[in-house]
This record gives C-alpha cells, structure tokens and sequence, in this order.
C-alpha cells in the first residue's frame, strides 16, 4: 500500500510539472529505496531545436525528513552536441541552520524548485545530455526520493 501511494504522489507530481504550458522540458526521476548511490547517475537527454530561444532552468529534489544533512551537492556534466563536455558541481541548500526544510510539502515529502540559470541560452540546435551523479562524501546518500530538471521558455515581464 505504501508503494502504491508513493508511485501515485510521484506521477501526480510529474504530471503536473509536464502538463504547464510554460515548460519546453520536463523529466523528474525516481531514487529507488530513496537512497542515491554515488555510482548509479541520472540521465536526462533533451534536443534543443532553436539556439535563439531563451529558458530558465530549473533543478527539482524531492527529498525525505530523513535526510541529514543541510546542503546537497551534485556533478552535473553536460554533453553538447558536438561532443564537447562540461562538468559543473552545484549545491543546495535543503535545510536552514535551524532545522527547517526550505521544501513545501506536508509529512516527511520536501518538494524544492530552484533556479539554477535565468534566461539561460544553449549556442547550438541538437541533443543535450546532462548525467547527473550525487556528489556527498558517502557513497549512499538517504532521503533523496526524485530529482528532475525543467527548462522553462523564457518570456519577458512587461
């Protein structure tokens, strides 16, 4: 029973973040046990049709109250489609110093969007792939159930 609910709060969530309009790409992955391990990456693989168009990129983590740690590190590596390769290390804060989840969310689910790069272009038309592989210093990371990335097109405030 506990599986099923879980399986149907993650489609409720990926659902809506791929039903917005606004979004050009969309793809949220599941951690099996909710427990990353530092050889297990996630792949997330887009193709970018105009190098003119603008987005805000967005990083979501859904982790657990089991989580234990304040800040969560990640090596994002970015594959061009010219075979070119970057390699970037980001963090996020998931918890104040007082123990407060900067997640919403109700229980022990923390639901984050953050930004990672507005208006952010990419310089050619093509597949991007980015591996993303969690960066702690243990080889087992507890409390992260999904992680995802959404580019947004970016549409200027008037």
């Amino acid at each position: 029973m506990k599986t099923a609910l879980k399986i149907l709060q993650f489609a409720a969530v990926a659902l809506a973040l791929c039903s917005c309009s606004n979004n050009y790409y969309a793809d949220v992955q599941s951690i099996p046990g909710e427990r990353w391990q530092a050889d297990k990456p996630l792949t997330f693989k887009m193709t970018v049709e105009d190098s003119m168009q603008y987005f805000n990129m967005y990083f979501l983590i859904r982790n657990t109250t089991d989580f234990e740690t304040q800040n969560f590190y990640v090596f994002m590596k970015t594959r061009y489609p010219d075979g070119n390769t970057e390699q970037d290390t980001l963090g996020f804060i998931l918890c104040d110093k007082f123990g407060n989840w900067t997640g919403k969310g109700n229980g022990r689910l923390k639901d984050n969007k953050f930004l990672f790069q507005p208006k952010v272009r990419f310089p050619r038309n093509g597949e991007y792939t980015f591996t993303v592989t969690q960066g702690m210093r243990d080889d087992v990371v507890e409390g992260i159930s999904e992680f995802g990335i959404i580019l947004e097109n970016f549409k200027q405030k008037r």
